[in-house]
């Protein structure tokens, strides 16, 4: 492809005028494809060999995504077990923060006051 032809000024184009911000650069195409390849296992550097043969690209491709995805669902699993454990095994909530209305077990002092507000709002009073 000539020099000139967008497509290859998008791919392979530096940046050379304006300025990136601090801590938040501008992305260029190729930028994201790089990512969007190494989440997949596809070597970035030589992706446009890859795409030349484009049976073997498709091939590629499809077996990258499909292993993209199946660890983005294990990691998605494995992140709710770890938050189901932690919710099962955590501590009861301290009999200090008790609700005077309905006498519901609390974890912290805010949020023993914030459910004595629902209480009252939903109709309960002290006991007498």
């Amino acid at each position: 492809m000539k020099d000139h032809r967008l497509p290859k000024i998008a791919l392979y184009g530096e940046i050379r005028t304006g300025h990136r911000y601090r801590g938040a650069p501008k992305k260029r195409y190729k930028d994201c494809l790089k990512k969007t390849f190494t989440a997949c296992n596809i070597d970035h550097q030589n992706w446009s060999d890859f795409a030349a043969d484009r049976s073997a690209w498709r091939l590629i491709s499809s077996k990258g995504v499909t292993l993209f995805e199946e660890t983005r669902r294990d990691t998605i699993k494995d992140k709710r077990s770890r938050r189901k454990a932690r919710a099962a095994s955590a501590v009861s909530p301290d009999p200090a923060f008790s609700c005077r209305l309905c006498s519901r077990a609390c974890r912290s002092r805010i949020g023993l006051f914030s459910h004595e507000r629902s209480c009252r709002q939903r109709g309960h009073s002290l006991p007498s």
